[in-house]
């Protein structure tokens, strides 16, 4: 019996592998072409957290976030939610939008649910920002 047909077929086992495990490693509500905005949480290892934009490139050593969002106490904030964030970019030293964070210090990556507490926040800092310009 002739190997040849098997050989044929190798190039087309190797996609659909390929296909498969590409397939089970990626969260097909991540891709960008999928719908409404997503928010992302990067928790760090000193406990800090940051919300915003995720820009992830698997090969690179770091992981980036645009219009970023970090906790802050609550009770200081005038929504009546019960989680307070401040806006990165009013600090002293005024850093420009977007952030770079090292991968060896996140301890973890999260999508953030709109209607969750901090979805809200983030959502009604932005329209108290639009308000006051």
């Amino acid at each position: 019996m002739s190997r040849a047909p098997l050989w044929g077929l190798w190039p087309w086992l190797a996609t659909v592998l390929l296909a498969v495990v590409v397939g089970a490693t990626v969260d097909p509500a991540a891709l960008p072409f999928s719908g409404s905005e997503k928010i992302y949480a990067v928790f760090l290892l000193d406990g800090q957290a940051y919300f915003g934009h995720l820009e992830d490139v698997p090969w690179s050593d770091s992981v980036g976030l645009t219009d970023v969002f970090y906790l802050d106490d609550a009770r200081k904030t005038t929504t009546d939610l019960p989680v307070g964030l401040l806006k990165r970019g009013n600090e002293l030293h005024e850093p420009a939008d977007g952030m770079r964070i090292r991968r060896d210090k996140v301890l973890a990556i999260e999508r953030v649910s709109l209607d969750s507490p901090v979805g809200r926040a983030i959502a009604a800092q932005r329209a108290i920002d639009r308000l006051a310009k």
